[in-house]
């Protein structure tokens, strides 16, 4: 088989497929699959913003904490160098 047979036949093919997958997306199990797929894009999306927001919050937390203790280790060795 050619370059170009080969070619043909992976256009054809594809062409095939992508034309199964509109016929599918747009009966009513497909439309049902898409939306239940939103759905489920949307929810996770939600997750994942409020575990962003919860994971920033720690992250500041310990940052504050840090430069906290680091203040401290500061003053402690002006006091011992005094």
């Amino acid at each position: 088989m050619s370059d170009q047979q080969r070619f043909l036949a992976g256009l054809l093919l594809g062409a095939a497929a992508g034309a199964a997958l509109a016929l599918f997306l747009t009966s009513e199990k497909g439309k049902t699959l898409v939306e239940e797929l939103k759905e489920d894009a949307e929810t996770l999306g939600d997750r994942l913003r409020t575990e962003t927001d919860e994971w920033e919050k720690q992250i500041e937390a310990l940052l504050t904490r840090g430069k906290t203790l680091l203040e401290e280790m500061e003053q402690k060795l002006k006091n011992a160098g005094a």
